[in-house]
């Protein structure tokens, strides 16, 4: 699965804040299936599309975890 570059522009939309800014939130958790509750969203799956959409710019880490988790 590829999934979009973090351009400054991506990085800069409200999906992808919602994804980068909680970083403490999926320290604390490592990558398990609470982590999803770290990112700000209406529901479970408007949180997986911004993930997906985003993942790149938190890292390949996240990308990884949301392939195996099955959002995309």
């Amino acid at each position: 699965q590829n999934f979009p570059e973090c351009t400054q522009d991506l990085m800069q939309t409200d999906d992808c804040a919602a994804v980068i800014d909680p970083v403490a939130c999926y320290n604390e958790f490592r990558w398990s299936t609470r982590t999803l509750q770290c990112i700000d969203g209406t529901d479970d799956a408007d949180r997986k599309r911004k993930a997906c959409k985003c993942c790149s710019c938190v890292g390949q880490v996240m990308c990884n975890w949301v392939k195996q988790s099955r959002y995309c």
